[in-house]
């Protein structure tokens, strides 16, 4: 069953999102299904028992409910999964092995009731061979009612538009793809009657027919009211909790700077981050390039330790483009400790100042090292189950150590330093009794800035007793990094060849 529920996700799942809210017109035709339209039916419980005949399990079905989700939705789901899938792969689903030819045939997608939607053009309905298709879809069920533009004319132009991004974006288009309506869904930014014009022109000038692209704001009304409570909850919230320390590198289309978290939790983030400038004796948000409003951002996550200090390097002149001189203040906002849906939300904020001397670019920044925090100096007592070792911090903080045992490799398969194929020729791994981390995680202890930790490793439980002859062991050495380090997290290179005698 758990195959089955990913099989509908895999396949349909762009079809489930785009059909939220559609408007079916009056004239389509519409076959009598399981459910109709009749309310005086128990559908949830109906859809249950259907779903129970298909295989599925109480335990799921109730666990989907307490989700919020509609058993009458995905039952119909289920049972059209199949003809929705061979009809998009232009494959006949009906007894009679015709389909709709694909020249007549549109979008399909689900509706709010999971009912299986077909669209096609009005000359399918002079086409024989799909006249018999559509009556045979209709029987089962599905949803068929005629549009303007075949599925080749709609994914022909997002595939245009896929390939000259750029333009379309400078044109006021924030993304597109193909809704449940019949064309392809632009979101523009800013939607005035202005970049609509522009837009039209764009398309036109690439000989693209515009009456197939349904326009619609990337940024609602909602949104910029979202925005401007964001900022002003910004401008009034503490700046001595995460601050700023040291000095601000400014340039017109990007800053530089250092951030501390000063509060006894880790302050999590994302990537978005926003800009306002001061105007009027309040903050108001920097417009947006045309294209950039509706928001690209990736979807990482970080963090700043407690005590920590980090440095950042923004680059916004692809969201905003040059700054003009004047008072901004640069948003960054997160939480304090674990992330729960209710939690207030806390500020990192940055003010700073473009003059009509503030430079265009921000200097070449220098590449950044990869340094490891931690090295082995040496390795000693060396025995079939065990060695001594030696770990230097060359970092700049302190650290709580620990070494976590990878694996060990015999000499004829060592010769080449570090090859991914050390997983294949590692020694197996014995079966052990006790926790994981009682064996694996060795080497415990705090090692100052510019200090050493003497420890022993035992690799026994989980390798055995080493025949003589050379190997080599991989140490993941490392740990928790103290403040003023950014994340709390260091590590070193930790791979050493030893012979057993």
């Amino acid at each position: 069953m758990k195959r089955r529920i990913i099989c509908i996700c895999m396949v349909l799942a762009v079809l489930l999102a785009l059909a939220a809210c559609v408007d079916i017109p009056e004239s389509a035709a519409y076959a009598a299904h399981e459910y109709g339209d009749d309310y005086e039916i128990d559908h949830e419980a109906v859809a249950r028992a259907g779903l129970l005949a298909q295989g599925w399990d109480e335990d799921t079905l109730d666990s989907m409910v307490a989700d919020g989700l509609s058993l009458r939705n995905i039952y119909n789901q289920s049972r059209f999964m199949d003809a929705a899938q061979a009809i998009m792969q232009g494959e006949p689903y009906g007894p009679s092995g015709e389909v709709i030819a694909s020249q007549y045939l549109g979008g399909i997608y689900f509706d709010e009731l999971g009912i299986l939607n077909v669209t096609v053009l009005a000359g399918a309905f002079n086409h024989p061979a799909s006249v018999t298709a559509i009556d045979e879809m209709q029987a089962m069920g599905i949803i068929v009612y005629v549009v303007e533009f075949n599925q080749q004319d709609i994914t022909a132009a997002i595939d245009r538009l896929n390939n000259m991004h750029q333009l379309a974006q400078e044109a006021g288009a924030t993304s597109w793809g193909q809704g449940a309506e019949n064309g392809v869904t632009i979101w523009l930014d800013p939607y005035t009657p202005e970049q609509m014009a522009i837009f039209v022109t764009f398309l036109q000038a690439h000989n693209i027919d515009p009456a197939i692209f349904i326009i619609t704001p990337a940024v609602t009304p909602e949104m910029r009211d979202h925005r401007a409570n964001n900022i002003a909850e910004a401008a009034a919230h503490p700046r001595d909790i995460i601050a700023l320390v040291g000095d601000v590198e400014v340039s017109r289309t990007g800053i530089a700077f250092s951030l501390e978290n000063r509060t006894s939790e880790s302050f999590g983030y994302g990537a978005p981050w926003d800009l306002a400038y001061f105007y009027g004796g309040q903050w108001i948000p920097v417009t947006h390039l045309p294209g950039a409003g509706g928001g690209m951002w990736t979807m990482e996550g970080y963090d700043l330790q407690a005590g920590g200090i980090k440095s950042y390097r923004v680059n916004f002149e692809w969201f905003f483009g040059e700054l003009a001189p004047g008072r901004y203040m640069f948003i960054r906002d997160g939480w304090l400790g674990g992330w729960s849906r209710d939690m207030p939300r806390t500020f990192a904020v940055v003010e700073f100042e473009i003059t009509t001397a503030t430079p265009l670019y921000l200097p070449p920044e220098p590449e950044e090292e990869w340094l490891p925090y931690l090295q082995v100096v040496s390795h000693s007592n060396v025995t079939p189950v065990g060695m001594r070792v030696v770990v230097e911090n060359i970092s700049a903080y302190d650290i709580d150590h620990r070494a976590q045992l990878i694996f060990i490799v015999p000499a004829e398969h060592t010769t080449t330093g570090y090859p991914w194929e050390w997983w294949e020729y590692h020694l197996p791994i014995l079966q052990f009794e006790g926790e994981w981390e009682d064996h694996f995680m060795q080497g415990h202890g705090f090692i100052p800035a510019g200090g050493r930790l003497e420890f022993d490793i035992n690799w026994e439980a989980i390798f055995g007793e080493l025949p003589p002859g050379d190997y080599k062991i991989d140490l993941s050495i490392g740990g928790q990094a103290h403040p003023p380090h950014p994340t709390g997290w260091g590590f070193g290179d930790g791979l050493i060849a030893f012979t057993v005698g």
